[in-house]
């Protein structure tokens, strides 16, 4: 008697389900710095920034929906690390400078809700350091 046996097709691996990512959301504290930090003129951004106020990332990350990211990129180091002006940039990229600052204004917003950038707390003072060290 000859075995006989049912051919099934080998299907392959069931595609993955969707992985969805969930952004933490802020605590009221981190949301009400989040608002005040995106009330700042890109000049005070830049200015914290020299002055070590604000955390800014060393890797300058681009946000591929908003503008050219090469432009992005390079915008954001120049403005903010190097000291150029909207103008300066604008001509050496061949933009007008309202397209500069909405630029670096768009990557200042994003940069903040997504965590970039934040405040960085001020030290504590000395007599509280001391009290902690006892």
């Amino acid at each position: 008697m000859e075995a006989r046996f049912a051919h099934t097709p080998i299907l392959p691996n069931p595609p993955a389900p969707p992985v969805y990512r969930v952004r933490p959301r802020p605590n009221e504290t981190e949301k009400g710095n989040t608002e005040k930090m995106e009330r700042f003129t890109l000049n005070e951004l830049r200015r914290r920034v020299r002055q070590n106020r604000v955390s800014f990332p060393s890797q300058v990350p681009t946000f591929e929906k908003h503008d050219r990211p090469d432009v992005q990129r390079k915008a954001v180091q120049l403005y903010f690390f190097f000291g150029w002006s909207c103008s300066r940039i604008a001509q050496r990229h061949g933009l007008l400078r309202q397209r500069v600052q909405q630029i670096l204004s768009t990557w200042k917003r994003r940069a903040i809700q997504m965590g970039y950038i934040q405040e960085i707390p001020p030290a504590m003072p000395s007599q509280k350091v001391g009290r902690i060290l006892k």
